[in-house]
């Protein structure tokens, strides 16, 4: 199996969390690290692109719906969520992550409607 990355971009005001490989328990984990960190360090927009992520677990699923809760409930944030596969929205829909967070169909677009 291929190693999970993130790779964090700052775009203005919006953290931009680039995902590469299988979102499963370990890829969930290098995830939660890297957002915790982020929001440790005052961030509070975040845009999740999932292009480089065609599948994800019922574990990624949850450590991203913590994620989502952690930031727009505890921190007052904004999240977009972009690259989704027809599987992963699926999966975001069925888990809700999907009325937490708005999807846009490029990482361009939700940079502008977050970074208000």
């Amino acid at each position: 199996m291929a190693e999970f990355k993130v790779e964090r971009i700052q775009l203005g005001k919006v953290q931009s969390l680039r995902t590469q490989g299988y979102l499963d328990d370990y890829g969930g984990q290098i995830l939660k690290e890297i957002c915790t960190k982020a929001i440790d360090e005052g961030n509070n927009r975040f845009i999740f692109n999932f292009s480089g992520t065609p599948v994800i677990n019922s574990y990624g699923l949850s450590i991203l719906l913590d994620l989502m809760v952690r930031i727009i409930d505890y921190n007052d944030g904004k999240v977009g969520v972009t690259g989704l596969s027809r599987m992963t929205r699926k999966a975001l829909e069925m888990t809700g992550v999907l009325t937490l967070a708005a999807e846009f169909a490029s990482e361009a677009e939700a940079q502008m409607a977050l970074d208000v």
